[in-house]
């Protein structure tokens, strides 16, 4: 199987026009797609997910990124998806899905995901993410003061990565030869960059998740016979981490207005070729 891997296309920023044309970049010879979150924001999240999967006329595995959940309330948001994708045969939202066969031996999970504030110096850095403005959860706990922020960060990126080893514990069980994982925010700091460079202590708190690269380390070892494919964003910033030898992170390049498709993959191989 070949997937098209799309991350933070922010499709909220274009006009219906505009999104249509996007979707026809896709490659013909695609048999899915796969989304690392950031498809838009919370208000037209629903309808733009409807709209990728009536265009596109293939499957979409996707995640949910930050943006994702801007202008909304996370309950709410995983509901409207939940109940979207029950409902559409094209769209899979990862985090609601079992393991997913995509080829003989190769196997699909993924969870959203959530910056943890463990890597980097949260409490000297200066940065200010909207993240603690545009979601209704993280804006609540930001008034109460500047550790229960990080208390509820912490909250939902240790729910995720807890969601992801066991849907990874799931997927040992059929002896798969590969797996792919989709999540969207950098598990590992060496992944998570800006201009080419580890992000400073200052943002490294907001682009990276130190518990989902330990629950990756973690089944990585258990499991050194699968090799383990992870595609994320977030950052903007695209590069390729060899975490160990059975484990790879990919994290997509991206700009705002400007979606693209990253390439393709093809599952049986795992090999990645840029567009």
């Amino acid at each position: 199987m070949k997937l098209a891997w799309l991350t933070d296309p922010h499709l909220n920023f274009l006009d219906p026009k505009r999104r249509l044309q996007f979707y026809q970049t896709l490659p013909n010879d695609i048999d899915a797609i796969a989304i690392s979150g950031d498809i838009a924001e919370a208000n037209v999240l629903s309808l733009i997910l409807h709209e990728m999967g009536d265009s596109f006329k293939k499957p979409i595995y996707f995640v949910l990124g930050n943006h994702d959940y801007y202008r909304g309330q996370i309950v709410e948001v995983r509901e409207l998806v939940g109940l979207l994708t029950n409902n559409h045969p094209l769209l899979f939202w990862l985090n609601a899905c079992d393991p997913i066969t995509l080829d003989n031996e190769v196997l699909l999970v993924g969870v959203d995901g959530w910056a943890d504030g463990r890597y980097g110096d949260y409490v000297n850095s200066y940065a200010v993410i909207n993240d603690s403005r545009m979601i209704t959860e993280l804006f609540q706990q930001k008034i109460l003061g500047r550790f229960q922020l990080l208390e509820k960060m912490q909250q939902l990126a240790d729910e995720d990565a807890h969601g992801l080893y066991e849907k990874l514990c799931v997927a040992a069980k059929q002896n798969p030869r590969k797996i792919i994982v989709i999540t969207h925010v950098p598990p590992f700091k060496e992944a998570a960059r800006h201009e080419g460079k580890v992000s400073s202590d200052d943002y490294l708190p907001f682009f990276s998740s130190k518990v989902t690269g330990e629950v990756l380390t973690r089944f990585a070892i258990e499991n050194p016979a699968i090799d383990i494919l992870t595609l994320c964003g977030h950052t903007h910033d695209g590069c390729t981490y060899q975490a160990l030898d059975n484990l790879t992170v990919r994290v997509g390049k991206a700009e705002y207005n400007q979606p693209y498709v990253q390439g393709t993959i093809d599952s049986e191989t795992l090999v990645f070729m840029p567009k």
